[in-house]
């Protein structure tokens, strides 16, 4: 599944309410796309307006999330850089006109994203066209052992526009 209307409604209420956790279980995804990148399989899920992305190796996996889940109490750091895993943040003040632009944007990129068969995940919530939670990831072009992706998090009611960026060179914990 790629770009979906959402059934459920927009819950999420604000940027700062966003935590980040790599030990998180799996939650039930309103949304998904999985692809095989090299030996790993990649698993982009749309949580209302949070995300998890799931690498799983056969033998370790990592499980990004960043959401607001009742027992997850760290809050979105700025960055994290661990063993071959990093993840940056910002949020940024984003009015209307520039939220249409930037989701309007996402939707071709997301759609050209999937037309290649590259992995991306979009969901837009009901009653509100400007909120949005996006995913698009990619191999590096020349090392299927390198995974990175982006996610994008819109809050209208706040006029906020949440931006992660990860890569990923081995999951923590796995050595060669």
């Amino acid at each position: 599944m790629g770009q979906t209307r959402l059934q459920v409604r927009y819950a999420d209420t604000s940027a700062r309410r966003l935590t980040f956790s790599l030990t998180a279980e799996l939650q039930e995804p309103l949304a998904r796309c999985d692809r095989r990148i090299g030996a790993r399989t990649l698993s982009l899920r749309l949580l209302g307006a949070s995300h998890q992305v799931v690498v799983d190796d056969g033998v370790h996996r990592l499980c990004e999330t960043v959401a607001c889940l009742p027992g997850i109490d760290e809050p979105l750091p700025a960055s994290v850089d661990t063993d071959g895993y990093t993840f940056t943040s910002r949020i940024e003040p984003c009015e209307t006109d520039r939220m249409e632009s930037v989701v309007g944007d996402l939707d071709r990129r997301v759609g050209d994203h999937l037309a290649a068969g590259a992995p991306a995940v979009m969901g837009h919530f009901p009653g509100l066209p400007l909120a949005i939670t996006a995913v698009i990831a990619a191999a590096a072009d020349d090392d299927d052992d390198t995974i990175s992706w982006q996610t994008w998090h819109t809050y209208p009611q706040n006029s906020e526009l949440v931006v992660t960026s990860s890569k990923l060179r081995r999951i923590p914990g796995a050595h060669r």
